[in-house]
């Protein structure tokens, strides 16, 4: 796992050593976060291909993030990436079309206990926060929703 540090460390003085490594696993996932904001992940609505290949996207980044992530922020990313893949695979069972997800009583429903099981709105938020206040990416840069409604 990147960033984990023990207390006491290697410092001569047997203090914790944990800052700087804390600091150095924030620069990662903030280097990481920062390449993704850059991607091109244009969606076209109604176009099934389109469609798959910005979810694809989007699982590939939340595991990213998952592996850069330092401790403060580890668990929120754990909950964005189990919620993207579930989202993905209820997409994908419907053949990436959201007309015929959304007009499903039951994939509705499966949507909303996705978000509420990985609490996908809370985990947006402080995602969307950390990553301005940590990286300095802002909201306008970040363009990765982690939720089908976005």
């Amino acid at each position: 796992m990147i960033g984990s540090a023990g207390c006491g460390g290697n410092s001569k003085d047997g203090g914790s050593s944990a800052g700087v490594a804390d600091t150095s696993a924030q620069k990662d996932f903030c280097t990481v976060a920062k390449s993704q904001s850059k991607a091109d992940l244009t969606l076209k609505q109604g176009d099934a291909d389109s469609v798959k290949l910005y979810y694809a996207n989007q699982v590939g980044m939340s595991s990213s993030l998952v592996f850069a992530a330092p401790d403060d922020i580890k668990k929120t990313a754990e909950n964005l990436q189990n919620g993207t893949v579930e989202l993905y695979k209820l997409l994908e069972s419907f053949k990436f079309s959201f007309s015929k997800m959304t007009a499903s009583a039951s994939a509705i429903a499966k949507i909303k206990a996705i978000s509420d099981k990985y609490h996908l709105e809370d985990s947006d938020q402080q995602m969307s926060k950390y990553l301005l206040d940590k990286c300095g990416i802002s909201p306008q840069q970040q363009g990765v929703p982690t939720t089908v409604g976005q």
